[in-house]
């Protein structure tokens, strides 16, 4: 890999200290954090044991770093990133840390002085567009996992990520995005456009803007409607997006909103976009959990039921009838097949766990369903094939 400074020019912006309002966001970890933290810091560790067997160099990158931690003590993205390589890929990583900030790049410093001292770690003042531009060209053959979180919108700019979504599909590719949907209905501007002030320079910059981020000006017939929810708006857009993605080659992306709680506004999405089914599947778990272990614990916060499992609430019923479907279009394919099919048509709805449970009982104790041994052990496995019990029968 090429060498880096850490220092990236920051295109005329200003890259000073002072508190602002992205400053002042890390102060406490908010509850829709959580989320966002929770779904890196499942997904990390499983994602760096697989890559590792690659044998290949592996570039993590955050563009939007922050100072490492919140005040109150708890880890920001950067220290989650590095506690997982150094567990499960220690020999193998190179870590890169952008922070526009002055003071966020001076504490990030500090948090990750050992790994910095080792060379494991680059932190780098100055903006993502310009990091992002520079560092594409050195990753070579390496597998690279680029994190984008910025405060609101900018630096990721569609034009930013699509030289990675570009990559030789011979080497491993993941991309997590964090898109404010506040910001994207703030510069969708509906009420403006509506009141016939949309050729303004001010709202055409904003248009302009949210072009460049979501790749297109698709978002216009899709924000600007008003006979839809806002919430069915976002996902509208981020629904598109996500086509735009898969058409760079990338077939397995989903999509996880982060809120506060059941019945608030959304916050983010986060959307992820990778070449290979496994990372569907330990997405598909990660944000599962996270979400909705986020909206147990906001609906039973200062009630008997605020220790309870999140799990022992879930409701699979429906699962069943999903699975019997599944099989019934594509008898014969195995149970991860299978799994793998609902996951992309119902992302994020359930857990691998809950899948396999329910195999089980549909097997077992219905007797709705039966299976082919591929590996002669007797028991239901991941290349077992899938059949409906009448269709064996007939």
């Amino acid at each position: 890999m090429g060498s880096l400074d850490n220092s990236v020019p920051d295109g005329g912006e200003n890259v000073g200290s002072g508190e602002s309002t992205e400053s002042s966001f890390f102060k406490g970890k908010r509850p829709w954090s959580k989320i966002k933290n929770q779904v890196l810091g499942t997904y990390m560790p499983a994602y760096l044991t697989k890559v590792a067997k690659l044998r290949r160099p592996i570039t993590l990158i955050d563009a939007f770093a922050g100072p490492g931690q919140f005040e109150d003590g708890s880890p920001g993205s950067p220290l989650i990133i590095c506690q997982a390589a150094e567990q499960h890929a220690r020999d193998q990583y190179l870590a890169i840390f952008v922070n526009r900030d002055r003071a966020h790049h001076g504490q990030l410093s500090d948090v990750l002085s050992s790994l910095i001292d080792q060379q494991k770690v680059f932190p780098i003042q100055g903006t993502a567009e310009n990091l992002l531009a520079k560092v594409r060209d050195v990753v070579e053959d390496h597998t690279v996992f680029l994190y984008l979180d910025p405060f609101g919108l900018k630096g990721c700019e569609f034009s930013v990520i699509e030289p990675f979504l570009r990559r030789d599909r011979a080497y491993s590719t993941e991309i997590v995005i964090n898109l404010s949907i506040p910001t994207m209905h703030r510069l969708a501007a509906r009420k403006a456009v509506a009141e016939c002030r949309a050729d303004t320079p001010r709202i055409q910059s904003f248009h302009e803007r949210l072009t460049r981020v979501l790749g297109g000006d698709y978002w216009q017939d899709i924000l600007w409607d008003e006979t839809k929810d806002p919430e069915v708006k976002a996902r509208e857009v981020m629904s598109v997006y996500r086509q735009k993605i898969l058409g760079f080659d990338l077939p397995f992306t989903g999509s996880c909103p982060v809120r506060e709680k059941e019945g608030t506004g959304i916050k983010y999405y986060i959307t992820f976009c990778s070449r290979h089914r496994d990372a569907m599947l330990l997405m598909n778990d990660a944000m599962c959990g996270a979400y909705h272990q986020r909206m147990h614990e906001a609906v039973t916060e200062g009630t008997l039921f605020e220790k309870t499992d999140w799990k022992g609430w879930r409701d699979t019923r429906a699962l069943e009838g999903i699975v019997l479907d599944m099989v019934r279009e594509v008898p014969g394919k195995s149970r991860l097949d299978v799994w793998l099919e609902i996951v992309q048509r119902h992302f994020m709805r359930f857990m691998a766990s809950e899948y396999r449970a329910v195999v089980e009982k549909l097997v077992k104790k219905d007797n709705r369903l039966c299976f082919q041994d591929m590996r002669g052990t007797g028991r239901l496995n991941d290349e077992s094939r899938l059949y409906l019990v009448e269709a064996a029968s007939g």
